[in-house]
């Protein structure tokens, strides 16, 4: 039985995304290696709320995983994210990052938004 999922997301530059995440979302800073002073970070944990990445700089995972070597590079997938109060999150980061989606409502009846972060993935959040 799974007990829960983190995605760890392969990024072009660690220290660029977790400014982005940080600034921009408002995200916490868990852990980071080597430690968050040192000029190039390979890996960083970032916690929102109930909300959990991970980001691995590409040529590091590659190695890791020499399997995803032969991926696109970044930016190949979208995250699905549960808010409270998405207007208020929309004017917070609106002209800080590329909204593609602006607040509407889905055939499903969700009401949602989607931006790009700094290395190309889709975020969308919904209330």
């Amino acid at each position: 039985m799974m007990q829960h999922i983190t995605v760890n997301l392969k990024v072009d530059n660690v220290k660029d995304t977790l400014a982005f995440y940080k600034d921009i979302l408002g995200f916490e800073v868990l852990m980071t290696v080597p430690d968050e002073d040192q000029p190039i970070l390979n890996w960083a944990m970032v916690k929102n709320g109930g909300a959990q990445l991970m980001f691995q700089e590409k040529e590091n995972l590659e190695e890791e995983y020499p399997v995803l070597k032969q991926e696109s590079g970044t930016g190949c997938l979208t995250l699905f994210v549960k808010v409270v109060d998405l207007e208020s999150l929309f004017a917070k980061i609106t002209g800080k990052a590329e909204v593609i989606k602006p607040i509407h409502t889905t055939f499903y009846g969700a009401k949602e938004f989607a931006i790009v972060d700094n290395n190309g993935y889709v975020l969308t959040f919904a209330e």
